[in-house]
């Protein structure tokens, strides 16, 4: 059996992740705090990391207790930059149109964040194990920098590396694995872009990233995974739906829950 061993949420979409003990599964599938706000340029066009490199730069640090943010770039890390993320939008858009030299606004969705993949809106998994592997493909990259880089909410301790592409399938019925009270169905692999060949502190991006990560992914695809899922080889961690809520009164998913694929 595996288990859960941490909780990352994104509270403004493509900024810091903050690591939580426990997190309440919305009605929809998302994780309550994950990606709530999201930046949106003068075109209303989200400001994310994938067209803007410079986003790496911005340190957030978060008060969830309080609803805070501090924010910080290289340039002005001596300075004081905490806002409220509900009491101080007009505050906080003006720090970010300053920044990115054009007009942002920040919007908020309280029902089901603002994920990339529509169809697959829950909390995306990777394990331990898969973050030891690259680290041995990317040597001068640690296994905290990867997280910073993959960028996955929940993370388990398996068995072995890629363990969790065992938690979906090519064909229906979907796989469906439990943690806690929480039922997920598995989607698919995750399609990867240009963010993890980034460093998440410069946006400095390795040419070889992508070339590296195919290689070594095609050596060591596992023989549990549909390769028929896999276009190309860049993809990492799993997709998730909601299927079930077994206690509805208590949808929250905790360090140390057992995480198992059910039959």
């Amino acid at each position: 059996m595996w288990t859960l061993t941490r909780i990352a949420l994104f509270p403004v979409k493509s900024l810091d992740p903050v690591f939580v003990d426990q997190a309440e599964v919305l009605p929809g599938g998302a994780l309550s705090g994950d990606r709530q706000f999201a930046l949106f340029d003068q075109t209303n066009h989200v400001i994310n990391a994938k067209k803007y490199p410079e986003i790496h730069k911005i340190r957030a640090v978060y008060d969830l207790a309080h609803r805070t943010v501090t924010l910080s770039t290289p340039e002005t890390s001596s300075e004081t930059n905490r806002f409220h993320l509900i009491e101080q939008t007009a505050e906080l858009e003006t720090w970010f149109s300053d920044y990115f030299n054009q007009p942002a606004s920040l919007k908020e969705n309280i029902e089901t964040g603002f994920p990339d993949d529509l169809a697959a809106s829950g909390p995306t998994i990777i394990s331990t194990q898969t973050y030891e592997e690259l680290s041995r493909w990317f040597p001068e990259i640690s296994v905290d920098e990867l997280r910073l880089r993959f960028r996955a909410n929940l993370e388990l301790a398996g068995d072995l590396p890629f363990c969790e592409d065992r938690l979906y399938s090519a064909t229906e019925p979907p796989v469906l694995f439990q943690i806690g009270s929480v039922i997920f169905a598995g989607s698919n692999p995750c399609k990867r872009c240009v963010v993890p060949s980034r460093s998440p502190f410069t946006g400095d991006t390795n040419p070889e990233f992508m070339k590296t990560f195919i290689q070594e992914r095609k050596a060591t695809f596992p023989e549990w995974a549909p390769v028929a899922l896999f276009q190309n080889m860049y993809r990492l961690a799993v997709n998730t739906r909601l299927h079930q809520l077994t206690d509805s009164h208590s949808p929250q998913l905790r360090i140390g829950d057992p995480v198992s694929i059910l039959a």
